[in-house]
């Protein structure tokens, strides 16, 4: 309908959609795949805006950047205005997307910020010493025993760890988003990797545009155009899925 609309010459604005992605949960490769998935079947042409709609703790900071890359390519590429939306939580590299919106929206009770480094491993060293079991480790650098599940974890590895990785990525991210977001009122002030609620972001700090849900937001601002999910399922591939697990 929309590209014979624009062929024969009639006005196409009001048959524009406006798209949103969401993403939900941790940020890994899996939702770097899915978002790549949506926006290969997605019309740029056909749309009047993009929406994220963010409710993650954070994860992976390589792919929120390759997701932050991907997002800003299409906008700049078709000039399309993006809208971003924190729901629960948008955390760490969640708040790196977030930050990219050309328009940011909370709730109220949102929780956001928190850009720091999270590091989990297991010490198994009293398991094998139950069972008597030897471990032997041959490594060419001193560095290369890093973090091993075999070593106690003192104080001064502890603190070698929020020193060296920590800080270093905090810096780094935190330089990110302070050029991606230009000018955003009190931005040193949010950028400290605290943790605030949406109201807060709002009415004390002016950092967002405003407080609301996405799909009310999004009606206001463009109250002809239709809003549909563009990371939804298409029929085919429901009904492919659904096949698929029949026959296996």
């Amino acid at each position: 309908m929309y590209k014979f609309l624009k062929l024969i010459g009639r006005d196409t604005e009001k048959y524009k959609k406006v798209s949103f992605f969401c993403l939900q949960g941790q940020i890994t490769s899996s939702m770097t795949y899915k978002v790549y998935k949506a926006l290969k079947k997605f019309h740029p042409e056909n749309s009047k805006a993009i929406a994220l709609i963010i409710n993650s703790t954070g994860g992976s900071l390589a792919h929120a950047h390759i997701i932050q890359r991907k997002f800003d390519q299409v906008r700049k590429k078709h000039n399309i205005p993006l809208y971003t939306f924190a729901e629960d939580y948008a955390l760490s590299g969640a708040f790196y997307l977030l930050c990219m919106g050309d328009k940011i929206f909370c709730n109220k009770t949102s929780i956001v910020g928190a850009v720091g480094t999270q590091i989990q491993t297991l010490n198994i060293l009293n398991l094998f010493e139950h069972y008597n079991l030897e471990v032997r480790t041959f490594n060419s650098g001193s560095n290369e025993t890093f973090l091993q599940q075999l070593d106690p974890l003192s104080n001064n590895t502890s603190t070698n760890i929020l020193e060296n990785i920590s800080e270093q990525q905090n810096q780094q991210l935190q330089l990110q988003i302070s050029q991606m977001i230009g000018n955003r009122q009190n931005k040193e002030q949010v950028l400290t990797g605290s943790i605030f609620n949406g109201q807060q972001l709002f009415e004390d700090y002016k950092f967002i545009d405003g407080i609301g849900q996405y799909l009310n937001v999004l009606s206001n601002e463009y109250p002809q155009n239709k809003i549909e999910n563009a990371t939804q399922k298409t029929q085919r591939e429901k009904m492919i899925e659904f096949f698929e697990s029949k026959l296996n």
